[in-house]
């Protein structure tokens, strides 16, 4: 935590103290929650801003199945890609993908499917990895109709 969330923790400690001597036990524990609160939501937004610095890679095919897209959606850049292409042998390394950007690969011959194993890692050496259906057909990833947070199985 920064030394400024300390000192204001620390502060409202001592006023808790002193609210807690004068008043009764009720209105005190109202004051304890509410710094509970405070202090889950200044911990979550911590945790936040760590877990938003990941890079996310996702593979796809350009419109003619002639190149594999990577592309970055995470905040942070992706380096020591690697790129399998299951199962048509195809094996290749990016050194890096920034926030937002595209890597193209192009093949010989046309993809018609096919699934990409992707392998990274953040500027940490934090090691990361996804799987992205590839398809010329149009059954890939970016499905509109599929929900983020799946409740239930997703039907095929």
């Amino acid at each position: 935590m920064d030394t400024r969330q300390v000192a204001a923790v620390f502060i409202a400690g001592i006023a808790v103290f002193a609210y807690l001597s004068i008043t009764g036990q009720f209105a005190a524990s109202i004051v304890v929650m509410l710094l509970l609160i405070i202090g889950m939501t200044a911990y979550m937004t911590m945790l936040g801003k760590t877990l938003s610095n990941v890079p996310e890679l996702t593979a796809r095919l350009s419109p003619d199945a002639k190149k594999i897209i990577i592309r970055n959606s995470g905040n942070t850049s992706a380096v020591q890609i690697h790129v399998a292409v299951v199962p048509l042998d195809i094996e290749y390394d990016v050194a890096e993908v920034s926030p937002d950007m595209e890597h193209t690969y192009a093949v010989e011959r046309m993809i018609s499917e096919g699934k990409a194993y992707i392998t990274w890692k953040d500027h940490e050496g934090h090691a990361f990895s996804h799987e992205s259906p590839i398809s010329a057909l149009g059954k890939g990833e970016d499905d509109l109709l599929k929900p983020m947070f799946p409740m239930f199985d997703i039907k095929k």
